[in-house]
């Protein structure tokens, strides 16, 4: 075999060996089965620099003269057919996998420029062509219908699953080239998906999915749903529309793609992300059809014959594509959802992208709910256990990105997937809006949906989370249409958690007045004003989502004040000109708010004007949404350059206000920093005394006498810091390390934090009932494990403490707080590269249950479990998990180590540094803490 290689022509020798076509049967040689084994390994093997074994097999047509021809040929030897699938299955990989696989980015290798690209990328397209062949498709689900059929319903054999998964793959990578209207790919596109259904595809693959083995295919089987209806899902949900106003209501959707951005990623490897955008691509063509306005398109195939893909054509597409859709929901759509969550819970999470389940769950139940679907058909999706998943990967994705951002890593997938969340839990929540509102439920699916919302109206995590997303958003980052969403979302949640409360359905007590207190900000309320500088472009949904937490925070939280910015005030008097038509409830805040502004420019002018100036983002001059553009104009350059040279003007005005106002006063650059924070102006004390030195109001000691006062004045923070740093010490040198954590306990209670503590202890108490509930059943809970705990416990991995609103960011600026925490023996996050601090994973039931007993008495309430009793039945140890992982996959250390007394004096003077230093670390944002009182 490698004579034929290495003497007569390579891959030419090779295929001339394979067998011959005589009489419409084609005979396979002697040496078929070692040929076939040969080009495998030579696929392998071949150079990733040059490819020059696929262009090779593609020069010389192997595939349509010899291996498609085996494929309708010699279904009846199962040995060279599953090698032939393997094969093609390699040859038609997308240039991307191809690419990826030798280390380089896409961007990368266009600009290194692969001389083997272009010949390959001719080749896929060929080999999508020669697959519209309807006998070669039917001859590949006839195999897979027969596999499925000779189990008689036993398991099937690990050769028979595995030539399952290889077709899929195949089909995968033929439905996986991207379309271009230059080279007609679209319209093959459609063509091959409607060859593909007129094979009985959608019976067959259903199949397969409801097969007790289908985790042996989930993950490729989901690929290729999404990659079914790329370009078609607008499509699906413009059936039924007569009348315009709901045609202009689908045309405003799809006007807002980017809004939804629900990206779906095609995963050869982690990094190969293809496009699919929602309810979106097709409309403005479906609408044409509909109109009459359809073109033909004409292409030529292989052997001659005309491509024509007339409307009915395409209708008759959209019907396939119906019926799949349908099929696929009410069979299927469960199974392949909790398979996934499965696999992204477990050591084989490397398997799948996420964006997977994300998209499933946000196009598939939004068609449910269009086209009213059963609950029964989909009451799996609505479980607690998929709400946890949701809201665990939104706190772990939030995680990530502020990680990738600090070690200036691309965050584009973080940002794709955390606005993929976003859109499958608004999906969730209308879902769940939708059937309990549905009167024809019977008493089992009533009962059901009580349940789930029970345990929704009692998770903590939940409602926090829309928090944590706001608090985080960045302009620069983020995009306003995720904002958009996550306020929309939020809005939803809140809605229906107000319902749990008037019908007395939580089984613990929500405030909704404390958690809403949260969001009365002037930190969130920028947020929410950013997003109404839009109001004229808005739906009325988004502004009315808008003026409601803008009501509340103004009325019911008594926190006008946070409203005293001025991107609002000047949105308000916008809003006014404008003659917009408003409720009286949004037209009685505008007033209220200018009236109070009013009122404060008279009684305290200062303050007003401090409030005239901050870092506001500037609206567009079209007044629409803004996304971030690769490419500006130069005049849009110079402008930037005025807009820059206009907020340094304001930024050094305000300082010079607060220079004026509090020079003298102890800690007077403290202070300033913690002021210009206010205003969206992060800088250190060091960046504000170089500020003030380069504006001349402070000189150093060469200067004249007078500037000698400002100096000393200068570096009185750094003194009293000095001075507290020696105090902290002092108090700390004395103790034991046993005495540390009681006398931290002693301090913040006498600084009035007794409530954060309450909160640290109530974290140990949902760790340990989390470790505790992995050994019950669902009968024997008592309570739903927290979401971000409980996952995190599943995966043994260390809990996070969630810092969702200021307040507790605050906290970590506070030295006894995270003395206590280090004492305690917690993982902080500059130790683990996280921004969270973390309970260990290794920490016992009885671990946590000593620790929280440290801040004072514990109930049964708290603890969710009584300890006495569990301790009767078995020892208080580490649970077993149901799989082992290895240790070099924990993220977090398997013990801290103890501090040296030593190193207290060097720990307590880096401490100080960092506290100096304004801005965002990790995910805090907030005032430095001042050690008087608790935040």
């Amino acid at each position: 075999m490698e004579w034929h290689i290495m003497n007569v022509g390579g891959v030419s020798s090779l295929g001339s060996n394979l067998g011959c076509l005589e009489e419409s049967q084609y005979i396979p040689s002697d040496e078929c089965k070692d040929v076939l084994l040969e080009i495998m390994q030579q696929l392998k093997d071949e150079d990733p620099r040059l490819r020059n074994v696929r262009r090779q097999i593609f020069y010389n047509h192997l595939v349509e003269k010899d291996l498609c021809v085996m494929i309708k040929f010699l279904r009846d030897d199962p040995e060279i057919f599953g090698l032939v699938v393997r094969i093609l299955a390699n040859l038609t990989l997308p240039v991307e996998s191809l690419i990826e696989s030798t280390g380089y980015s896409m961007a990368e290798a266009s600009q290194t420029g692969m001389s083997w690209q272009q010949g390959v990328e001719s080749s896929l397209h060929h080999y999508r062509t020669v697959f519209t062949d309807k006998s070669v498709l039917l001859s590949l689900l006839e195999e897979i219908h027969t596999l499925v059929e000779e189990s008689e319903g036993y398991p099937l054999p690990e050769e028979s699953c595995e030539v399952i998964n290889q077709i899929l793959l195949l089909l995968r990578n033929l439905l996986h080239f991207p379309s271009s209207s230059e080279d007609n790919s679209c319209r093959e596109h459609e063509m091959f998906l409607r060859i593909l259904f007129e094979c009985d595809f959608t019976e067959r693959f259903i199949k397969l999915l409801q097969l007790i083995q289908r985790e042996y295919w989930t993950v490729t089987a989901v690929q290729l749903v999404t990659l079914i209806f790329k370009g078609h899902t607008g499509e699906m949900f413009l059936q039924n529309v007569t009348d315009i106003e709901s045609v202009t209501f689908i045309m405003e959707q799809s006007e807002d793609s980017d809004r939804e951005c629900l990206m779906c990623g095609y995963q050869h490897s982690d990094k190969d992300f293809q496009c699919i955008n929602y309810l979106e691509e097709s409309i403005s063509k479906n609408l044409r059809l509909r109109n009459g306005s359809s073109q033909d398109s004409r292409s030529c195939s292989p052997n001659g014959s005309s491509l024509e893909v007339s409307s009915q054509e395409q209708e008759k597409l959209h019907k396939y594509l119906e019926v799949f859709a349908v099929q696929f929901l009410t069979k299927a759509f469960c199974n392949t959802v909790h398979v996934l969550r499965n696999i992204l819970t477990s050591q084989y999470k490397a398997m799948i992208d996420e964006v997977y389940i994300l998209w499933l769950l946000a196009f598939f139940l939004k068609y449910a709910r269009h086209q009213r679907v059963e609950f029964h058909y989909i009451r799996g999706i609505f479980s607690t256990d998929m709400f946890a998943f949701l809201v665990y990967k939104t706190v772990v994705n939030s995680e990530e990105l502020v990680v990738a951002q600090r070690n200036k890593q691309d965050t584009t997938h973080h940002l794709r997937r955390i606005h993929l969340t976003v859109g499958a839990m608004r999906e969730m929540l209308q879902g769940l809006k939708l059937y309990c509102e549905d009167q024809s439920l019977d008493k089992a699916n009533i009962a059901y949906l009580e349940n789930l919302q029970k345990d929704l109206a009692s998770s903590v995590d939940l409602p926090q989370m829309f928090l944590l997303l706001i608090r985080n958003f960045q302009m620069h980052t983020h995009s306003l249409r995720f904002l958009q969403d996550v306020i929309i979302t939020n809005h939803l949640l809140l809605l229906l958690v107000d319902v749990w409360r008037s019908q007395s359905i939580s089984k613990t007590e929500f405030h909704m007045l404390n958690h809403i207190k949260q969001f009365a900000t002037t930190e969130v309320m920028q947020k929410y004003g950013r997003l109404l500088e839009n109001f004229e472009y808005n739906n009325a949904v988004v502004n009315n989502c808008i003026f409601t937490m803008m009501h509340h925070v103004a009325g019911d939280c008594e926190k006008p004040n946070a409203l005293l910015q001025v991107q609002i005030l000047r949105t308000f008097l916008e809003i006014l000109d404008s003659n917009a038509p408003l409720t009286q409830e949004k037209t009685d805040l505008i007033e209220f708010i200018l009236q109070k502004f009013m009122v404060e420019a008279e009684n305290n002018p200062f303050s007003c004007a401090l409030q005239l100036f901050g870092e506001m983002p500037v609206k567009s001059k079209h007044g629409k949404i803004e996304e971030e553009e690769d490419e500006v104009a130069d005049d849009a350059e110079d402008e930037e350059e005025d807009e820059n040279a206009e907020e340094m003007k304001k930024e050094k005005d305000i300082l010079l206000m607060l220079y004026t106002e509090l020079m003298g006063q102890p800690g007077a650059l403290t202070a300033i920093s913690t002021k210009l924070g206010e205003f969206g102006i992060k800088k250190t004390e060091q960046q504000i005394s170089e500020d003030l030195k380069e504006f001349d109001w402070l000189v150093d000691e060469r200067n004249t006498e007078g500037s000698e006062v400002s100096k000393t004045r200068s570096v009185e923070s750094d003194m009293e810091q000095s001075n507290s740093s020696s105090s902290f010490a002092d108090d700390l040198e004395d103790l034991d390390d046993s005495e540390i954590v009681t006398y931290c306990i002693t301090k913040l209670k006498e600084m009035k934090c007794e409530d954060h503590l309450k909160w640290l202890q109530q974290q140990f108490c949902d760790v340990a009932y989390a470790k505790c509930a992995m050994s019950m059943s669902s009968l024997d809970k008592n309570e739903t494990e927290g979401f971000v705990a409980g996952l995190h416990v599943i995966q043994n991995k260390s809990v996070p403490l969630i810092l969702y609103n200021e307040e507790q960011e605050q906290l970590m600026h506070n030295p006894y707080f995270i003395t206590l925490l280090q004492f305690l023996g917690l993982h902080m996050p500059e130790d683990v590269g996280l921004v969270f601090p973390r309970i260990p994973h290794f920490w016992t039931i009885q671990n946590l249950v000593e620790k929280a007993s440290q801040f004072g008495d514990l109930t049964i309430d708290q603890l969710k479990f009584d300890p006495v009793k569990l301790k009767e039945g078995r020892e208080m140890t580490e649970i077993m998990l149901p799989f082992k992982l290895e240790k070099k996959e924990d993220i977090t250390f398997e013990k801290m180590k103890k501090i040296p007394d030593t190193v207290w004096m060097t720990m307590i003077q880096q401490y100080n540094k960092n506290s100096g230093k304004d801005g965002k670390q990790g995910m805090q944002v907030g005032n430095e803490f001042q050690s008087q009182a608790c935040p």
